[in-house]
């Protein structure tokens, strides 16, 4: 892996750079590089090397690990995954692929590797993200309610608020009246939920004008003790609480 890669030809490069991963084919003047990454479906990660011109390529991974999350229904818990590995792995996402440019050919290597990883990395954490949210018909009957609940408010689904850090957070609903707001939040057992809630609502709680903060749960008791960590950030109510709960859980603090 260490052998320096000598520019002798696109194709013996690329033939140079598969010995040091996998295995490399050629294709429409493209190397498909097969490297030893694996997605969870058992897939090889391939990493697709250009010439970009003046001694520099182009890798990218063509979008496999969006299409990988697509088969597994996480396509968008992906998207937002990617965006971050990208932003710390020094890569772009160029509509679904991840992307590095301006490689050199005795960077390419270490490039092919970091891209291959950071697909298997975005996808790795979008299922773990994926497994720790609700249903999707949970948090649809969550919005249903609370537009019977509160008639005269205006009740969106999935909305996107910024908390005191600035940071953009995903939220389940959101209940505005003329004078006050109310997140709502679908929080399962996972304790990865409740610790992604939690953060979540403290950083809402440091607004100036912080909105009223509900975690919408199936029992209080399945969270065990980490439900006294989830209190500390917002009201607690199961989701089959009577209406009068989920008034008095969205008034002012």
């Amino acid at each position: 892996m260490s052998e320096a890669i000598t520019r002798t030809g696109f194709a013996e490069l690329a033939e140079q750079v598969a010995r040091g991963l996998a295995k490399a084919d050629l294709l429409d003047g493209r190397a498909f590089i097969r490297t030893p990454v694996l997605f969870p479906s058992g897939a090889t990660v391939v990493v697709v090397i250009e010439e970009e011109g003046g001694d520099r390529y182009r890798l990218s991974d063509l979008g496999q690990g969006r299409d990988e999350a697509e088969l597994l229904g996480i396509a968008g818990a992906y998207r937002r995954q990617a965006q971050e590995v990208a932003h710390l792995s020094g890569l772009t996402l160029d509509g679904n692929a991840l992307v590095l440019t301006g490689v050199l050919a005795s960077q390419l290597v270490a490039g092919t590797m970091t891209v291959a990883n950071a697909a298997a990395r975005a996808l790795e954490r979008a299922s773990l993200r994926a497994a720790s949210r609700p249903r999707e018909d949970t948090i649809d009957k969550l919005v249903t309610r609370l537009a019977n609940v509160f008639p005269k408010a205006q009740v969106k689904r999935g909305e996107e608020l910024r908390g005191a850090s600035t940071h953009a957070w995903q939220v389940d609903a959101v209940v505005t009246t003329d004078h006050h707001r109310a997140v709502f939040d679908v929080v399962t057992a996972n304790p990865a939920s409740i610790v992604w809630a939690s953060a979540k609502f403290h950083d809402f709680a440091r607004l100036e004008d912080p909105p009223a903060r509900v975690a919408v749960v199936h029992r209080k008791a399945d969270l065990g003790d980490l439900l006294a960590v989830l209190s500390q950030a917002a009201r607690v109510v199961e989701e089959d609480a009577p209406d009068r709960a989920l008034t008095r859980a969205a008034l002012p603090a």
